[in-house]
């Protein structure tokens, strides 16, 4: 390896580990999704070690490299664990870590147990050591491959989650973990490319390539950033998705005749609880309430919250996020065709519709109205000097 390329490597390995130290002391600090956090912080220790073990080997510490390794080696089995694990936590689907969920772990004890033995065994160091070298390779591979498959699995969780959000809450933007799915995504990619490099250098397919190494660790550093960003600026989810999963039909857990509840709400039921629901609507105008669940609305009116849940999604064939922003979107039409409300700024018209967030506000407005709340307010304006 050329001096520069080589000097830039450390470089680059210093920078992700001094990051993510400082990412995981702020994950632990916060109060906010505290259990969550937890595993957040054992995913970018061990994302994040393996360079920093590469980095003390290359520049002498070869003893602390290998104390640093028998964790960070046998730990790349738990990326993916712990990616799950942090994932189960924030969108409510565990509430509590229990002696049956170490079961998720036995890769990684098996690996650990493995990696110690070849340690104390190998009669010469294990750079040199073609024994040790043949082990190593097994341990990396099956650690990769089984974080590849707790990172897919962790991928079609957050598809469900979202969907799932979308028929319990009006506003997603806070409580949407779209952030999460890059992330998870990016060390699915990572640990994909890092995975076929290894092997193919392994069998001497092709030669070692540094750059290769480089845009891994720029991975590293890219999902540092972005974490740091949005776990900063999450609110407190953990809470409200476990009310969410205690409120709300779950069909992992309920059959598919409870799930649709058909013995309990028929046609007429059905056709009563609409009634219900739109005199609701236009009378008391919850929508204009910015939290608003479908939990809130349901106990407002009187309904089960999962007999409401089907009412909305089967008879108007949408879920309640749509079907509360449509209700927003109409006021907010109103308030804008008033002229006596012209003088309105765009964010007044959204925080009086039901809105939290003027980014919320625009893009809902476009997609059910085709225009902007600005363009379509310039557009009104338009029409009433022509109408005069």
């Amino acid at each position: 390896m050329e001096e520069p390329m080589r000097q830039f490597l450390d470089f680059l390995a210093l920078a992700e580990f001094s990051q993510a130290t400082l990412l995981i002391f702020i994950l632990l600090v916060m109060d906010r999704n505290r259990r969550a956090n937890l595993f957040f912080a054992a995913f970018i220790f061990i994302l994040s070690s393996n360079f920093f073990s590469f980095y003390l080997f290359k520049t002498g510490f070869k003893y602390p490299a290998l104390v640093f390794a028998a964790f960070s080696i046998p730990g790349i089995s738990l990326s993916g664990v712990f990616i799950y694990f942090y994932t189960l936590f924030v969108t409510g689907l565990l509430e509590k870590f229990s002696k049956r969920h170490l079961a998720h772990f036995v890769v990684y004890f098996v690996s650990l147990i493995l990696f110690i033995v070849l340690l104390l065994t190998s009669t010469d160091f294990p750079e040199r050591s073609h024994h040790f070298k043949k082990y190593m390779f097994l341990i990396i591979n099956i650690g990769l491959v089984n974080s590849i498959i707790y990172i897919v699995y962790t991928i079609i969780i957050l598809g469900r989650y979202y969907h799932k959000i979308e028929n319990y809450y009006s506003d997603l933007e806070r409580m949407s973990l779209n952030w999460l799915k890059r992330i998870t995504t990016l060390a699915f990619i990572a640990l994909l490319f890092w995975c076929v490099g290894f092997w193919f250098s392994h069998l001497n397919i092709i030669p070692r390539n540094p750059a290769a190494m480089a845009l891994n660790i720029v991975i590293l550093i890219i999902i540092i950033f972005i974490t740091a960003y949005y776990l900063i600026n999450q609110p407190e989810i953990f809470k409200k998705n476990i009310e969410m999963e205690h409120s709300i039909d779950d069909s992992e857990r309920e059959s598919v005749a409870e799930k649709y509840a058909r013995q309990s709400i028929d046609e007429s039921m059905q056709d009563d609880y609409l009634a219900r629901l739109n005199n609701y609507m236009s009378d008391h105008k919850p929508y204009l309430e910015e939290n608003i669940t479908i939990k809130d609305l349901a106990e407002e009116i009187g309904i089960p919250a999962h007999h409401l849940s089907i009412v909305i999604n089967n008879r108007l064939n949408k879920n309640f996020y749509t079907f509360i922003n449509e209700y927003r979107i109409k006021e907010a039409v109103s308030i804008l065709d008033d002229p006596h409300n012209s003088d309105a700024s765009i964010i007044a018209v959204a925080f009086r519709s039901g809105f939290n967030s003027k980014s919320t506000f625009n893009s809902v407005f476009k997609k059910i109205t085709g225009f902007t709340p600005s363009e379509y307010r310039n557009r009104s304006s338009f029409r009433s000097e022509l109408a005069s």
